[in-house]
């Protein structure tokens, strides 16, 4: 059925043919489930183990390991083919393990239960599972009810729902009767309740119009579902230089090929120099890295309470630059609180108190049961006074129930011999009751302006004494009639009083922060002045009907200058973070609520929130906090920052030392010299230079505060112009080095013994390289003692030394051994290229200074 919340409700309950005494008979609910299904969602197919570890194999870096491996094989080189193919292999098994953990701990973040709803069924209250449930069905609610599926409100006894994971509404929604217009927003269809929302307050019963997928929560599954998952900032990065290496290397072993060949090399030596030269020009420890330095990062954010599931997350969120974050649980507790209140007297103050406690009907027990506005209201007047005792001194005799007509709740109380009605409502309500001077009115709407302002939710207190003990016949208009005015309430959902320190982090280290939300705009503008949101770059508070008016075009021009969306819908979220990353932005997008998946799964990274969270919002989320906090989310952003510089050193070094390789054997064969390499001897030199060093600079710890130190996120701060200076000194120097020390060799020695010292020179140079590596700005020597990088670099000189004394590794990579003076005088030219780069950065300081 169309519009349900329009229609009267004798049509809606005709249209589903259902009589709302009696509800469905067994013959009607098992027709509508064969025709409607089960009341339940489409759940995500989950990637087979299999299909898991696979998918660690699509990398077109690993394309051309396992195409050099298969050239290794036929050629009968079987161990430099193991090699390869066993660090393909051994990257595929870190990236699987880590995704199938990530998995299983998400499996055991979600609660495994089977949901029952209460219905009238053949005339009888019964409980069923909630997949039962078929339209036409009568729900019956009772306060803490779930409500399953969406439903038209035909009896409402101060029904209220808790809707704020669909709709962003922070206070409960007070449910009506009556038909309401039908181009209304979803968050005011007050006679509607929705799937997967709770009640909150009250009683009532509503009739099923829509289930499963016909739900509101059901069309927002439906547009994640048609939602596409874009590739991360490091996935295009790393597609990029994976594209350069391999048009770089064929480019480089056709003109080595052809150089060979007119040389008149024999085929065997064309193939085997293409085949080093392959070898030479693709890092094969390029994805073991990213892959361990990203685990690393998941393990540190996993200690903070950020559970990763996809491992380029991490990355993704380091490049970040504007967080779109839900308001409510999120930047706020989530949970009502008294703020402030007013009173014109100290004779008005001291009835505050007692009129919070007696005119209420929720509990403190078990954390606060009931109303969340009537729970705030007891935690504020317990703190001052005792409810027991206040209980024992007044006798509550009878209620005047709150209603939509109204705005008003009363209650009939005795102290003694005195009866009194105490009154709490909507100060329009309120106010219109009492009789007020001029200046008192003007002073209290001063006040109410103040507080409204602030985005603060305020009740008016009053009361009156009585002498009529008959109040079961005394209508409610009667009862609040010549009342005295008491006082003003206040109250708020406050921001977490860690929300303002993890924002301002944020603001410093250049990531800007727009808040969602579905709440009034002078609300949300409120919290958001107060968390620092609105600020001098950010002022602008826009709607989702404002939203709705701007062309895509126009929506990117005022989208820089946007703080706080508010009162929109999940297709309005969608909207901004698809304009933000046409504009080149990477968008981290949070939320509780299904009204956030879709946005959640269309952003750059989406953050959930695991402790309060939906199921739905966690599966279309990248990164999980446990602790529901968002300071964890800036905790995460550093590391997320502390990756990347990790990633893009490993990665320059890494890049810097394989080019040298690259230009030495292409520079020895352009010039007419032996080829200095056998495939063997550069899969071991990448081996061992790649392998621990790489690793070593992947796992380098953050350092303290570096969340203000870093530089701000930029699409182009990746690979700038530094990177690739420094790539080319450090490559040109390791190549024309090489190349003397090869042409002084082979023209001194025979063959061998000059293949064997380019050898031993290549791996020297490339260790003592690697800590320059650590930092960008800081001499290796000014930087705390690292002992896993200081063992990255021994181990494999000691290997390098060792293998020298062994026939087999000997005979393995056709060398020979060399005395302890040649290698001294290599291990000291092998340090030249290291102190050029900490002079560099020396020297660049100083020139800053």
């Amino acid at each position: 059925m169309n519009s349900p919340w329009s229609s009267d409700i004798l049509k809606v309950l005709s249209h589903f043919n259902v009589d709302p005494q009696l509800g469905l008979d067994l013959h009607k609910s098992e027709l509508s489930l064969k025709n409607w299904g089960f009341n339940v969602l489409s759940k995500p197919k989950k990637k087979s183990r299999l299909g898991l570890f696979f998918k660690q194999l699509k990398n077109p870096v690993v394309y051309i390991l396992v195409v050099s491996s298969i050239i290794a094989f036929v050629l009968s080189e079987k161990l430099d083919g193991w090699a390869i193919l066993s660090i393909v292999i051994l990257n595929s098994i870190i990236g699987y393990l880590h995704e199938a953990k990530a998995e299983a701990s998400l499996e055991a973040l979600s609660a495994l239960t089977t949901p029952k709803t209460r219905v009238l069924r053949d005339g009888k209250s019964v409980l069923i599972e909630s997949k039962l449930i078929v339209p036409g069905d009568i729900l019956i609610f009772e306060a803490g009810d779930y409500v399953a599926a969406d439903a038209r409100v035909f009896s409402a006894h101060q029904l209220m729902a808790d809707e704020s994971i669909l709709t962003g509404e922070s206070t409960p929604v007070t449910k009506v009767i009556s038909p309401l217009e039908e181009t209304l927003a979803l968050a005011d269809r007050v006679n509607m309740v929705f799937a997967s929302t709770v009640i909150s307050g009250g009683s009532g019963r509503a009739v099923v119009t829509h289930t499963g997928e016909k739900t509101e929560i059901g069309k927002i599954s439906e547009m994640m579902d048609s939602t596409e998952v874009s590739h991360t900032p490091l996935q295009k990065r790393l597609q990029s230089v994976s594209n350069k290496l391999i048009l770089l290397g064929i480019c480089v072993v056709v003109l080595v090929v052809i150089i060979e060949f007119l040389k008149g090399s024999q085929f065997i030596e064309i193939v085997m120099t293409a085949l080093s030269l392959s070898i030479a020009a693709i890092p094969e420890g390029l994805p073991t890295v990213v892959t361990l330095a990203l685990v690393m990062g998941i393990r540190r954010m996993s200690k903070k309470k950020a559970l990763v599931r996809k491992l380029d997350s991490v990355e993704t969120l380091g490049a970040t630059d504007i967080i779109c974050t839900d308001k409510t649980g999120t930047l706020t507790t989530g949970h009502m609180v008294v703020r402030e209140f007013f009173t014109l007297d100290l004779e008005s103050e001291r009835l505050v108190h007692p009129i919070l406690i007696m005119c209420n009907n929720a509990s403190l027990e078990g954390g606060g049961n009931g109303d969340s506005t009537e729970v705030a209201l007891l935690e504020f007047a317990a703190k001052k006074v005792s409810t027991q005792d206040l209980h024992k001194r007044f006798r509550r005799i009878y209620e005047w129930s709150f209603d939509s007509v109204r705005k008003r709740m009363s209650v009939a109380v005795q102290n003694g011999d005195s009866l009194s009605i105490f009154v709490k409502g909507a100060p329009e309500s309120i106010l219109s009751q009492c009789a007020l001077t001029d200046e008192n009115s003007k002073t209290i709407h001063e006040k109410i302006e103040v507080f409204s302002q602030q985005g603060m939710r305020v009740l008016a207190l009053a009361f009156k004494h009585s002498e009529d003990m008959v109040f079961d016949q005394m209508s409610a208009d009667k009862a609040e009639s010549g009342l005295t005015f008491i006082g003003l309430v206040a109250l708020a959902d406050p921001p977490r009083e860690e929300s303002s320190l993890a924002i301002k982090r944020c603001l410093s280290a250049g990531v800007q922060i727009i808040m969602i939300t579905g709440d009034h705009p002078q609300t949300a503008g409120a919290i958001a002045r107060e968390l620092g949101i609105i600020n001098q770059t950010r002022s602008i508070i826009m709607t989702g009907a404002q939203m709705d008016l701007l062309s895509d075009e126009q929506l990117k021009e005022t989208s820089d200058k946007i703080a706080v969306f508010a009162r929109v819908s999940p297709a309005h979220k969608l909207r901004l973070v698809h304009s933000l990353k046409d504009q080149g932005h990477i968008v981290a997008m949070t939320g509780d609520g299904v009204n956030d998946a879709p946005a959640l799964k269309a952003a750059s990274v989406g953050i959930a929130m695991g402790k309060e969270g939906t199921e739905v919002a966690r599966q279309a989320a990248s990164i999980i906090l446990t602790d529901d906090n968002f300071s964890t989310i800036v905790d995460a952003l550093e590391e997320g920052r502390s990756v990347n510089g990790n990633i893009k050193r490993s990665l320059q070094y890494l890049l810097s030392t394989n080019f040298a390789e690259l230009l030495f054997i292409l520079g020895a064969s352009a010039i007419g010299w032996p080829v200095p390499f056998l495939p063997i001897n550069i899969l071991w030199v990448n081996l061992v230079t790649d392998g621990l060093p790489a690793l070593a600079l992947a796992t380098e710890k953050t350092p303290k505060d570096f969340l203000s130190q870093s530089r701000e996120p930029s699409a182009k701060s990746f690979f700038d112009k530094a990177f690739y200076l420094e790539m080319a000194l450090v490559g040109l120097v390791i190549t024309v080095m090489s190349l003397v020390i090869y042409h002084y060799s082979f023209t001194h020695y025979d063959q061998l013994t000059a293949r064997s010292i380019a050898f031993s020179f290549l791996v020297y140079v490339i260790l003592f390289r690697s800590l320059a590596s650590r930092s960008d700005t800081l001499c290796f020597f000014e930087l705390d003692f690292n002992v896993s990088h200081l063992m990255s670099v021994l181990i494999p000189l000691v290997f390098q030394l060792g293998m020298q004394q062994s026939e087999f590794f000997l005979s393995v990579f056709k060398i020979k051994s060399l005395s302890l003076q040649q290698n001294a005088v290599l291990i000291v030219l092998s340090i030249i290229p290291l102190i050029l780069l900490e002079l560099k950065k020396l020297l660049k300081r100083s020139s800053i200074a």
